[in-house]
């Protein structure tokens, strides 16, 4: 009887942690969507003052954790939650940078100039809170295993980007001579996105997550904050889908996939090859909106 009620005090406590980090996740500017908490609550001007308190309640969060000793446990979470934050925040600066008005070009160097604006801040504070990069699964891990997957999927995915593009992500005039110019600049641009949401999203959580949950549950929570982020997909001026539910949906399973991956070759490789093909009918649809 003790045993039980202790499996089920266990139990309670690991999913209110589950629900404290989903809640976390989907807290941060970025990795939120417009039907989830906090951004329907407050005025556009509060934006600043938003996301500097967010990034101090992380790092207290995780300073206050690493003293307690029964807490010690969580310091890297909410470490992780910090970077994330802050990275978000240097991410921001990209919009003071004047962006050529060409559309594939305008893309390519927003996107290019958002992943080395969030890159570079997860790699330095990784190494200052005193982790090796691998924690980040910034390695190169089970390196022919991660290139095989991720190509084949990539070459799988481009194949059938325009009939995608045209059904799900409301794509216009698209064929293979109007779209074969815009390819050295999609490459950038999926590439980019990709490198940037699976360190984002998976690299700088799994491990962490996976030292209180294990991997299956550290999986699911990162790919429901995943899918929760794609909830704009359908929403305002930057909508690009129709089909939102499906959308979230495909993205909630898409994440359990790459998690996986990453898992098993130890490397952000092949998620991030996998990613930018699953990304490639997406920038399709919406170039062919502004072209």
């Amino acid at each position: 009887m003790s045993w039980s009620k202790k499996s089920l005090s266990e139990a309670i406590r690991l999913f209110a942690l589950f629900l404290l980090f989903l809640f976390c996740g989907i807290s941060l500017p970025a990795l939120s969507g417009l039907l989830v908490f906090p951004f329907s609550l407050f005025p556009p001007e509060w934006d600043l003052i938003y996301r500097l308190a967010l990034s101090t309640i992380f790092i207290l969060s995780a300073i206050v954790s690493l003293k307690v000793e029964r807490l010690k446990k969580y310091w890297k979470i909410f470490f992780a939650f910090f970077v994330a934050s802050f990275a978000i925040n240097v991410q921001a600066l990209s919009a003071y940078v004047n962006i050529p008005t060409t559309p594939i070009n305008g893309l390519v160097l927003s996107m290019f100039l958002s992943t080395v604006l969030v890159v570079i801040p997860i790699i330095v504070l990784t190494l200052v809170s005193g982790d090796r990069l691998s924690t980040t699964f910034l390695q190169k891990g089970d390196l022919k295993q991660g290139i095989i997957i991720g190509i084949i999927a990539f070459s799988i995915l481009a194949i059938v980007s325009i009939p995608i593009a045209t059904y799900m992500f409301n794509g216009k005039n698209l064929s293979i001579e109007r779209v074969l110019p815009w390819m050295p600049g999609i490459f950038i641009i999926v590439i980019s996105n990709g490198i940037r949401e699976e360190l984002l999203y998976r690299g700088l959580f799994l491990k962490k997550y996976g030292s209180v949950f294990g991997p299956n549950v550290s999986n699911i929570l990162q790919a429901l904050i995943f899918s929760l982020s794609h909830t704009v997909a359908g929403r305002g001026a930057i909508a690009y889908t129709s089909f939102t539910i499906a959308f979230v949906v495909i993205t909630f399973l898409l994440g359990l996939g790459l998690g996986y991956l990453m898992r098993r070759t130890d490397s952000l490789l092949g998620p991030v090859l996998f990613h930018a093909g699953t990304d490639i009918p997406i920038f399709l649809g919406i170039l062919s909106n502004l072209s």
